[in-house]
């Protein structure tokens, strides 16, 4: 990274941190700024909501800021609509210590939150379950997780903070990223937290309508069209999502967000790939598994990166070019796994 950074006293500066050096280093500074990667989910989100309220209800200025904007599915969670974008800094802006959550990598933030980051020149704190993460920050603590949210609920519990609005945004970051306990991560720690998290109030109810109950006319028509022209080979099923099937059907890009998790309901289905195609000659591919194949390897092949059962990438290219690429790759993987 650019650009001079404040020191870190030397003991501290290691790649596996206990709880407490972020605990010293929270209570030594003031001002903090947090981000997360591209395209956030309900982890992402959620642990990233949680540790504002942490740092706020410890007298700290805690400002979030991200590249992408917060999914409809998740703006019910408290503090999400104070989310700012890179250009919509207040005045003023000169964070001590940036936290970077739930980003396998430090170009997962996006090109204007990596500028603005290396043009502040501070430290990062790099909170992460994801096992890729290769310790981009000058504080990493990285530990093997369901989700993100389950170390920031460590944070919270060394501080002894028993909060119903941090309980739920953590609550829903281990939901979303278990797929709402129905992943292979789901192990029992996953499922003590999330017992613990009701127990500090975190309302599972809400959290269930919201990320699964919730969808928009757009989003039922997008996933209609998807699984009309959905292609079947070999167990792996996927679907594209042209520009202009956005324009016909007067739906939104972001209006996808569990149509991948349906394709990969379908019997006999080892992989769900959908194919989304941005604007600029960009495409986002999703993957989703069932227990086997690790389609976080495929998706850092490709410059991405996930979870074993969960993960994606973005490609620069033609839809059908971008198409063609992956599922070779995905194929031959799939076919190497078989015969392994």
């Amino acid at each position: 990274m650019s650009g001079k950074r404040p020191s870190i006293p030397a003991q501290l500066e290691k790649r596996d941190p206990s709880l407490e050096t972020i605990l010293d280093l929270i209570k030594e500074h003031e001002r903090f700024a947090l981000t997360t990667h591209l395209s956030p989910e309900g982890d992402a989100i959620g642990s990233t909501l949680a540790l504002r309220l942490i740092l706020r209800r410890l007298g700290k200025e805690a400002l979030i800021v991200m590249q992408d904007p917060v999914p409809q599915s998740l703006k019910f969670l408290k503090g999400a609509e104070g989310i700012k974008g890179p250009r919509d800094l207040p005045e003023g802006f000169d964070p001590q210590l940036w936290f970077v959550l739930d980003c396998a990598s430090f170009e997962r933030v996006g090109e204007q939150v990596k500028r603005l980051i290396e043009r502040t020149g501070k430290p990062i704190i790099n909170i992460d379950h994801h096992v890729s993460n290769p310790g981009f920050g000058q504080i990493n603590y990285l530990r093997q997780a369901a989700a993100t949210a389950q170390l920031i609920f460590q944070l919270s519990l060394a501080l002894k903070l028993n909060d119903p609005e941090i309980a739920t945004a953590l609550y829903a970051g281990l939901v979303a990223d278990t797929d709402a306990f129905r992943n292979a991560n789901t192990d029992a720690q996953a499922l003590r937290d999330a017992a613990a998290l009701l127990e500090q109030g975190a309302k599972a109810h809400e959290v269930i309508v919201n990320l699964y109950e919730r969808r928009t006319p757009g989003e039922l028509r997008l996933l209609g069209h998807a699984l009309l022209h959905a292609h079947l080979d070999g167990g792996i099923i996927w679907a594209e999502l042209p520009l202009e099937v956005f324009a016909r059907l007067g739906a939104l890009p972001h209006e996808t967000e569990h149509l991948v998790d349906e394709l990969r309901t379908v019997e006999g289905v080892k992989v769900a790939v959908l194919f989304k195609e941005l604007e600029g000659g960009r495409v986002k591919v999703s993957f989703r598994a069932k227990e086997g194949l690790k389609v976080n390897e495929l998706a850092q092949s490709f410059g991405g990166g996930g979870h074993e059962q969960a993960a994606g990438c973005l490609l620069s290219g033609e839809l059908a070019e971008v198409e063609r690429l992956v599922l070779e790759e995905l194929k031959r993987r799939l076919d190497a796994h078989r015969s392994g």
